[in-house]
């Protein structure tokens, strides 16, 4: 089952322009399968098409000042390196299949709390004023020299 989709393209986008039509994957970009926009009160112009759900289409809109433009707030861009330009892309979301998807998953069971002990962060002190580093060095051991007993006969 379609679902309507609107499209709304900026009045700073549309600038002069006073008409234009969305073109997509949607019409086969044909120029008289063309949706009309509707300019608005701001300046911005609307259209509604039918869309199927669950499916993801490209599509741009054509001016009558005979600009193509894009929409800034399409869900991201296809670039079509033989024409030198990016195609907004929408992909309508499929509310049925979603809930479907929600409905089939057991919600799943949370596991028990561990019990360890809490981590606390250690305390930020200041740094200390002076930050020379003192190195602690142990006194050189005195050397002691064992007298050895020498037999001394002459």
């Amino acid at each position: 089952m379609a679902k309507k989709v609107t499209f709304t393209l900026s009045a700073e986008v549309v600038g002069e322009a006073t008409s234009g039509l969305l073109m997509g994957e949607f019409n086969n970009w044909n120029y008289n399968d063309g949706i009309s926009l509707k300019k608005q009160k701001d300046g911005s112009m609307t259209a509604t098409a039918s869309l199927e759900p669950g499916k993801r289409y490209e599509y741009r809109y054509l001016l009558n000042d005979g600009r193509w433009v894009n929409d800034h707030s399409a869900d991201h861009y296809v670039h079509i390196s033989g024409l030198h330009v990016d195609n907004c892309v929408i992909t309508v979301p499929d509310e049925a299949k979603e809930a479907k998807k929600t409905a089939v998953k057991a919600p799943k069971e949370k596991a028990a709390p561990s019990v360890e002990k809490a981590k606390v962060p250690a305390k930020k002190t200041a740094p200390a004023k002076d930050k020379s580093v003192v190195v602690k060095t142990a006194a050189p051991k005195a050397k002691t020299t064992k007298a050895k007993a020498t037999d001394n006969k002459a």
